[in-house]
């Protein structure tokens, strides 16, 4: 080799080496910078164990103190009803057993003729699993058509809207002394259609003066029903609706009982 190409070799080393770090630090810039900015894989929220808050909504828990201690944040009440049920002038006994969970409740129907079950995640389910629509209706009517779902509904994100306060009746004539009502509706969330109720809304009238709920009305596939909480029950400072109609334009539709009920 020439003195000159020696020296050309040389004095190019240098400038390699330059070359050579220079893509070493590029390369490992780009690497860490891939790692920070790369997304972490999503999980599922988990749900928490503890004190729930059903503080959300007053008017709900006004109504929940009302109701009784079984709604206190702490507490996973469970309430069993003994009674009757009253469609078409045919009765049969049912067996109603709420029990509250960290996001609701889950009811258990006991018929005559088997067992249904309702949970805020799962919605109406038969012993097989799969229930006809009668059945569907008979399990919404029991479990949403109820003061303690006023109280619950706010766990699963169903919102509330006041539409007026202290109302009389359309009819109520001058010096009237009766009951005003708050008048509240309640929309169930947004979720699949296999879960959703068959009505996914609800209008409470709550006794200005008790806070209690006297009426419920809703439309059901164009029909007008009403849900009347005609008298009430007290044990151990609960109170429970013990007589319950549902009528649509002014006909019996439905009539629940209650005998006897219980709360741990």
């Amino acid at each position: 080799m020439s003195r000159k190409s020696r020296k050309l070799l040389l004095c190019g080393a240098p400038l390699i080496v330059v070359v050579c770090v220079t893509s070493v630090v590029l390369i490992t810039r780009a690497s860490t910078e891939a790692l920070v900015t790369a997304p972490k894989a999503s999980r599922p929220p988990r749900v928490k164990d503890g004190p729930r808050n059903l503080f959300l909504q007053p008017d709900a828990l006004r109504v929940s103190r009302r109701l009784g201690k079984r709604f206190a944040p702490a507490a996973r009440g469970t309430s069993v009803l003994v009674g009757t049920l009253k469609i078409d002038g045919s009765e049969q006994p049912v067996n109603i057993t709420r029990r509250q969970t960290q996001t609701g409740e889950t009811v258990e129907l006991h018929l005559s003729n088997g067992r249904l079950n309702w949970s805020d995640h799962e919605g109406a389910k038969g012993a097989s699993g799969v229930v006809s629509d009668s059945e569907r209706l008979l399990v919404e009517r029991l479990t949403l058509d109820s003061p303690d779902q006023f109280v619950l509904a706010q766990l699963r994100g169903a919102s509330y809207f006041t539409i007026a306060r202290n109302v009389r009746p359309a009819d109520a004539q001058d010096g009237y002394a009766g009951p005003l009502w708050n008048v509240i509706r309640v929309d169930e969330p947004q979720q699949d259609e296999s879960l959703r109720p068959q009505s996914t809304w609800r209008i409470y009238y709550l006794n200005a003066q008790t806070e209690l709920p006297e009426r419920v009305e809703y439309q059901l596939n164009g029909q007008e029903i009403k849900v009347e909480f005609l008298e009430w029950t007290e044990q151990q400072g609960e109170k429970t609706a013990s007589y319950v109609r549902w009528t649509s334009n002014g006909q019996p539709l439905m009539e629940y009982r209650v005998a006897r009920v219980s709360h741990q």
